[in-house]
């Protein structure tokens, strides 16, 4: 039986920070990091997308971030990976709102190690 897709919208509001939470069903990682989140909009308003790596349409998330979900965007960008603290939620979705959030460094990319690996 396939799982159904996790998918979707999670909470929307205009002209705020996006976050994208790239999940699949069962991932307890991923549900602590959207408490997290869902913990500050009050302080930091933003809205949350999950995408499901498993969707097929997604096959180029699962490529690359499946074995390291939760992985979280900020206005398209890559924010982090693994897990969440309520201050560096607050201190990343705070630059967003001010326009000044860049993507941070180390975005997993499983697909690229894969043939790493197969080119030694």
């Amino acid at each position: 039986a396939l799982m159904a897709s996790v998918s979707g919208v999670v909470y929307a509001q205009a002209d705020v920070p996006a976050v994208r939470l790239f999940t699949k069903e069962g991932c307890t990682l991923c549900d602590k990091v959207r408490d997290v989140l869902r913990g500050v909009t009050d302080r930091a308003p933003h809205s949350l997308e999950a995408v499901d790596i498993t969707d097929e349409d997604h096959a180029q998330w699962l490529a690359k971030y499946k074995y390291d979900i939760p992985v979280l965007h900020l206005d398209g960008a890559y924010w982090t990976k693994h897990r969440l603290t309520e201050e560096e939620a607050l201190e990343a979705l705070a630059e967003a709102g001010a326009g000044a959030f860049a993507a941070r460094r180390g975005e997993p990319d499983a697909e690229r190690l894969e043939r790493r690996k197969e080119e030694r």
